[in-house]
């Protein structure tokens, strides 16, 4: 469609406006309407990708949901690791949250604090 725009273009340009003024006014409207035509056409498209990549999106954000649901019941009570009390004082208990296990760290903090480390790290890809 673009190269047929260009084609009309160039066969505008070669038509003199004040000869043959009828041909040149038809020839121009046809450009109009193909340029209007192709328009419309790169809208629908950049919709239609703006749409895919709005589901693609909420469909990784539904499977990460998913994924950590599972991992904190399948790892409720379970530390994630274990470090020394004294690391972790002030926040031992919600650190340690849901496992009760002193100086553990359970699989809801190792969840949060991993998504906050990814995030910044993504920050700068953009």
């Amino acid at each position: 469609m673009r190269a047929e725009i260009q084609n009309m273009k160039q066969e505008l340009s070669a038509i003199s406006m004040m000869d043959e003024f009828a041909r040149y006014a038809r020839l121009e409207r046809k450009i109009n309407k193909m340029t209007d035509k192709l328009k419309t056409n790169v809208k629908t498209r950049t919709a239609q990708l703006a749409k895919v990549k709005w589901v693609i999106n909420i469909g990784f954000y539904i499977l990460q949901a998913a994924l950590m649901i599972t991992l904190i019941w399948k790892y409720y009570l379970e530390p994630v690791t274990i470090l020394p009390s004294k690391w972790i004082t002030p926040l031992e208990r919600l650190v340690a949250f849901p496992t009760g296990v002193t100086g553990g760290v359970g699989i809801t903090c190792w969840l949060v604090v991993c998504n906050k480390v990814v995030s910044i790290m993504l920050v700068p890809l953009g």
